[in-house]
C-alpha cells in the first residue's frame, strides 16, 4: 500500500497507453492511490480514455484509488464527452 505520483504523457495515444498501462501495473498493489498529473496532455484517444477507465476500476477493486491532478482542458473536455 503506498501513493505514486505519475505524469500523464502530453500525447496519451495507444502507444502512450501501452507504455503506460506497464508502469501502472507494477503499482495496482492492493490499497494503493495513484496521482496521474494530467498538467501537460494536449490530446486523448480511446485507448487512453480506455485505459484510465480500466486502472480507475482496478485500483478501486483493490482498495485503491486513482487520481487525476490538474487534469489540462484537452484531458478535460475529452473525459466529459465519454
Amino acid at each position: 500500500m503506498g501513493t505514486v505520483s505519475l505524469d500523464l504523457p502530453s500525447i496519451l495515444d495507444q502507444a502512450a497507453a501501452t507504455a503506460l498501462h506497464q508502469e501502472l501495473r507494477g503499482h495496482a498493489t492492493p490499497g494503493a492511490v495513484v496521482h496521474l498529473d494530467g498538467t501537460g496532455v494536449e490530446r486523448i484517444g480511446y485507448a487512453g480514455v480506455q485505459l484510465l477507465v480500466s486502472a480507475a476500476r482496478t485500483l478501486a477493486a483493490r482498495g485503491g484509488d486513482l487520481v487525476l491532478v490538474e487534469p489540462s482542458a484537452a484531458l478535460s473536455e475529452t473525459l466529459r464527452l465519454c
